[in-house]
């Protein structure tokens, strides 16, 4: 699924995957070392006539196994997998859907998800939603990052390799968005290795992981 960087640090923390769901975080993994699930992302910056950043559109593509036990029971119709990424994004919405956007280095408080679809595709799990921003923010005024990770490091969530961040909205072509990879210290690593299902969660861990997004508008 990915390459790189990220299949070195993939391979460094690989252990048995997960069999929970997101409702049940804590429960998530039977075995030692982090992480237990792997999404692949796309990401999608939204913005308004004005040209302002609104909303972060993301894709999430989970990884086989964590499908397979999420879906389980399930009937695969549409109205099922959709009830299914409702609860996940209800339970998510505490922990602002795992996103971290930041304008002038300052935190950017976010909204409910109220956008989102679900599917299976090729035998894995896909969900698509949109996390918008309470305020817009102006790319070409403001320093806008954004990062989506798990701060704890039960997920890791990557982009897919050579993935290039999308725009949509008014003055898309002017902007782009740089993925800078994550460059976790040989002792993160080994805390990562070391930590177990039934440790106290490190809420700091998962940004030490995590890739970040550099949006440039002109």
């Amino acid at each position: 699924m990915v390459g790189g960087l990220k299949a070195v640090i993939r391979t460094l923390v690989t252990l048995l995957l997960a069999t929970s769901n997101l409702a049940a975080m804590a429960n998530w993994a039977p075995t030692a070392a982090h992480p237990h699930v792997w999404i692949d992302l796309r990401g999608t910056v939204v913005l308004d006539a004005k040209g302002q950043v609104t909303a972060i559109e993301q894709e999430w593509l989970f990884d086989p196994f964590y499908t397979i036990f999420a879906t389980e029971g399930l009937s695969g119709a549409e109205d099922a997998l959709t009830s299914l990424a409702r609860e996940n994004l209800g339970n998510l919405r505490s922990h602002d859907y795992f996103t971290e956007v930041r304008a002038d280095g300052a935190k950017a408080p976010l909204g409910t998800v109220s956008v989102f679809e679900s599917e299976l595709r090729g035998g894995r799990l896909w969900m698509r939603f949109v996390v918008p921003l309470v305020t817009a923010i102006d790319p070409t005024k403001r320093v806008l990052t954004y990062a989506v990770f798990d701060p704890t490091y039960y997920i890791e969530i990557l982009h897919l390799e050579d993935y290039v961040v999308a725009f949509r909205g008014a003055g898309a072509s002017d902007c782009s968005g740089y993925i800078v990879p994550p460059s976790p210290s040989t002792e993160a690593v080994m805390l990562a290795q070391a930590m177990d299902r039934d440790a106290a969660p490190d809420n700091m861990l998962g940004g030490i992981f995590a890739e970040r997004v550099e949006v440039s508008c002109r």
